[in-house]
């Protein structure tokens, strides 16, 4: 690794051990808050931790630590558990829902519901009925939480909508009927059974997973209101949960035709090629829906991760790029845009897109798959199998896993790469990952001059008879078989071989280093540089060649090409 970099990464690692140390000597709530808005998530994490073991009746520290858990990647049901343990202690002072509301004053939404009281109280509107939905997911039963979504809906002059809070709230706690607001809607009376209703249990079902009871009540209230288009929409979500293809799509087609350009129905749309592998249509459909909302988060990512899995690194790095760009803390759109950067060779933008990575989350072990990829990019190998173990220790991915097989591979430890590649197939559930394991696999027993297992796996991999890498690989065994007629057959058709497509430009400059050596393979790899220059896989393999050869002058070279072509 770059030795700039080296510095940069272990002054930034050194920061966040100095401000957990220094978390440990405070007892202000302040000082957490001020961690988590400065985005330290896990200094601010270890703060509140603490915290709430010596104070665990405040529940102010337990509404913080929810929201930091909200930000953390695989640790949403704790988030969940800290609200819920913010909001009980928050009834154990105030008892909310028995207070007499006819006496408290109905502009201040603290009385009813702290948690949502600090952006209220701001006018964040948005902010506060974003934490009420939040209870209603831990508890889709609570009055106050409707009770404060009305008060937000009054407010903001939607007064159809207040009423249809309201009455929601009204159904699980009648003395709501003695509030100002329940005076200003004109309403008096408790609400019979409705579609609002048959939506609470709707929400209550969908949320804890039973979709059976979900579809059953969402049905329930689109009979009574067809045009709501949020229950529409969790419908067609329940119904591919379900493998209900047929009743999704028609839900599909009826908001279409009548809203072409509705976006959460074209995003399902996609959804429901994309399960049918119908790659073209859903391409398109998630492209149109991004030129109708260049700034919908869901259809970015679908977008980037599309590019990302078909290896156009180009394409995938605009719409992370974009996401990123719309919401700065979305995890998974920094590792698609760092991913991205990283196969085009654009590596000083990296540094400060890892450390905010890092800061959003600082133990997931992605963070060191990508710092692995980046060594990987500037050829130094050694640190790259030192950040994939360090990846493998926090996940058993089987990704990761592969990329040490290819690692090792490269570092001339054939043994442990087929432990690795082992290891990768064993856990994965990827047809196509399998597929690409086992020709590396191949190549890890060939280069071990173990021919059992090459004769043994040749015949069991999905390999194209046509393709250069399978008749390399029967020239080598029928070559250790002393069946040299045969392999020299093979060898006449390596020789006569003639690349088209980017992959096999690939195969046949690694085929070429083998058996003709490195300037053969350099060769072929200009002339596919030549019909495809704007292809970083290309450049990639030059820089793994030119590690081979211990050629650093070469590997800077190519850097600074690709950070150019690719800039």
């Amino acid at each position: 690794m770059n030795k700039k970099i080296k510095k940069l990464l272990i002054f930034f690692i050194f920061s966040l051990l100095v401000n957990n140390a220094q978390a440990s000597l405070l007892w202000d709530i302040n000082y957490g808050i001020d961690l988590y808005k400065r985005n330290n998530l896990q200094a601010a994490k270890n703060y509140f931790l603490s915290y709430t073991s010596n104070n665990p009746n405040d529940k102010d520290a337990y509404f913080w630590l929810a929201k930091i858990y909200q930000k953390t990647k695989n640790e949403k049901n704790k988030a969940q558990e800290c609200f819920k343990k913010a909001y009980e202690l928050t009834l154990s002072e105030k008892n909310i829902e028995k207070l007499d509301f006819n006496i408290n004053n109905n502009d201040n939404i603290e009385d009813y519901f702290d948690m949502a009281a600090m952006y209220f109280e701001s006018g964040d509107f948005e902010e506060a009925e974003l934490y009420a939905d939040m209870m209603l997911k831990i508890n889709p039963k609570s009055s106050s939480a409707y009770f404060i979504k009305a008060k937000v809906a009054h407010i903001m002059n939607k007064e159809q909508k207040a009423k249809e809070y309201l009455n929601l709230a009204l159904i699980y706690n009648n003395d709501l009927l003695k509030t100002n607001l329940a005076k200003s809607l004109n309403i008096s009376d408790i609400p019979d059974m409705s579609k609002e209703m048959y939506a609470t249990f709707a929400y209550e079902a969908y949320f804890s997973g039973d979709i059976d009871k979900a579809i059953k009540y969402l049905k329930k209230c689109i009979a009574l209101d067809s045009s709501n288009i949020d229950i529409s929409i969790m419908l067609i979500d329940s119904f591919i949960k379900k493998n209900e293809i047929f009743e999704a799509q028609k839900m599909i087609d009826d908001i279409l035709q009548n809203n072409p350009n509705d976006i959460q129905a074209l995003y399902y749309q996609a959804k429901i090629y994309k399960l049918s592998n119908n790659e073209e249509n859903y391409e398109r459909t998630c492209l149109k829906a991004y030129e109708i909302n260049p700034n919908n988060q869901q259809i970015l990512l679908e977008l980037g991760n599309f590019y990302l899995a078909k290896e156009d690194y180009t394409n995938s790095k605009k719409y992370f790029e974009i996401l990123v760009n719309v919401n700065d803390m979305f995890y998974e759109g920094y590792y698609g845009y760092i991913y991205s950067l990283i196969e085009l060779g654009q590596l000083k933008e990296i540094l400060p897109l890892v450390r905010k990575m890092t800061l959003i989350n600082q133990n997931a072990s992605i963070n060191s798959f990508l710092l692995a990829k980046i060594c990987e990019k500037q050829g130094d190998y050694e640190q790259a199998q030192e950040y994939l173990k360090e990846a493998l220790i926090k996940d058993e991915n089987p990704v990761y896993y592969y990329e040490l097989g290819k690692v090792n591979t490269i570092l001339k430890k054939y043994s442990q790469a087929i432990i690795n590649f082992k290891d990768a197939k064993e856990l994965s559930n990827d047809r196509a990952l399998k597929s690409k394991i086992d020709i590396d696999l191949l190549n890890a027993y060939l280069k071990n001059d173990d021919y059992s297992a090459v004769k043994v796996l040749i015949h069991k991999t999905e390999l194209d008879k046509d393709s250069i890498m399978y008749k390399y690989y029967l020239y080598n065994l029928n070559k250790n078989q002393i069946y040299d007629k045969d392999a020299q057959v093979y060898l006449s058709q390596i020789k006569k071989y003639k690349p088209n497509k980017i992959e096999e430009y690939l195969d046949l400059s690694q085929v070429y280093y083998e058996i003709n050596g490195f300037d053969s393979a350099l060769k072929i790899l200009d002339k596919g540089i030549k019909k495809y220059p704007q292809e970083p896989m290309l450049y990639t393999q030059k820089i793994k060649f030119y590690y081979l050869e211990n050629n650093q002058e070469k590997i800077q070279e190519t850097l600074s090409i690709m950070e150019e072509i690719f800039k």
